[in-house]
């Protein structure tokens, strides 16, 4: 069996979680002047805009204004920015025309940035106010799983969320157990789709919509990630005889959850629900967390890459070479 650089690099995000998670020195800085903001703008492109969103989410928790904003929209449609408001712009290459004109754009306003990338030297380090750089390392396969791994552990460290206090090691146990289970029933449903959406609550929205994001670079499905209730507002019309991937492991018992997914079957929808094992949301096809699952959106992440990776190399296709598709994207129209 071929051994793809991205299943490696699944693999390695999970062996280096200890390593994402940068000491309160590096973060004292940065956490300064998110505490004395007005508001937070996450900004990012592709899988850079849904760790945004899930940094806007885990902001919510902590009783902060936060938005996130595809860094495209940020930089023609932008919100008011005064010196008060703080940008995180995420980029993994630091390199992202339209997240780095936006980042400078912004930081002309007023704001002050706070520049989340791979590369120790890059145009978006150049403009940022502060720079956090990731220690994940070059990553070998177009599809971004570790990257975004260690994008989102920062950003969950950088917020002081309630799920930085779970240890790197109870998470890579938990981990490593999760990418090895057999996801053979979901896969074998989605590799004959040819649409599918992604559905969640919450972080779990910011999850679907990385998914989605993966789903359509490495398995070629085009996927439209919803907020859960949202399907029923007319999606659901065209939803008959293809699958949806409910992601709700973080809630208790949810009777909203439960009411989404009766309203798919009998709309003749599959239904394929990762949750945890003490929830039944009565779906065609179950996806458990391990029994005693750590609450941290880096476990199901980590069960999505491997479902999408699975589903690529069962529709025959190389996840890591993706038609039309490279690390790195540039605008001239931008400048």
């Amino acid at each position: 069996m071929t051994t793809h650089a991205v299943y490696n690099e699944i693999r390695t995000g999970i062996d280096r979680l200890n390593d994402f998670e940068m000491s309160t020195h590096d973060l004292s800085q940065p956490r300064k002047r998110i505490a004395h903001a007005d508001r937070v703008h996450f900004i990012g492109c592709g899988s850079s805009y849904w760790t945004g969103v899930i940094g806007q989410y885990a902001s919510f928790q902590r009783g902060i204004d936060a938005t996130a904003y595809a860094a495209s929209e940020y930089l023609f449609t932008g919100p008011p920015i005064t010196d008060r408001t703080v940008v995180v712009a995420y980029s993994q290459s630091g390199e992202t025309s339209e997240t780095v004109t936006a980042a400078r754009r912004a930081k002309e306003r007023g704001a002050v940035v706070i520049g989340i990338t791979n590369s120790d030297d890059s145009s978006l380090g150049s403009v940022a106010d502060e720079v956090l750089v990731t220690p994940a390392g070059t990553e070998k396969a177009v599809l971004a799983t570790k990257t975004v791994d260690a994008a989102v552990m920062l950003t969950l460290s950088l917020l002081e969320s309630k799920y930085s206090e779970r240890t790197s090691s109870e998470l890579q146990r938990t981990c490593r157990n999760v990418i090895t289970q057999n996801l053979e029933a979901a896969v074998s449903v989605l590799a004959e789709a040819e649409t599918l959406y992604t559905l969640g609550r919450g972080i779990e929205y910011g999850l679907a919509g990385e998914a989605a994001t993966k789903f359509g670079e490495g398995a070629l499905l085009h996927t439209t990630p919803l907020p859960t209730p949202e399907i029923s507002h007319g999606p659901i019309a065209n939803a008959a005889g293809e699958p949806a991937l409910i992601i709700a492991t973080q809630e208790s018992k949810s009777s909203l959850t439960s009411e989404v997914v009766s309203k798919l079957r009998d709309a003749s929808v599959t239904t394929i629900v990762l949750r945890r094992p003490t929830n039944e949301y009565g779906g065609d096809i179950a996806i458990e967390l391990p029994a005693q699952s750590p609450d941290h959106p880096i476990v199901p992440l980590k069960i999505l890459q491997s479902l999408t990776y699975k589903t690529a190399v069962k529709k025959g296709y190389n996840p890591d070479d993706p038609p039309e598709l490279s690390k790195h994207v540039e605008w001239s129209a931008l400048g």
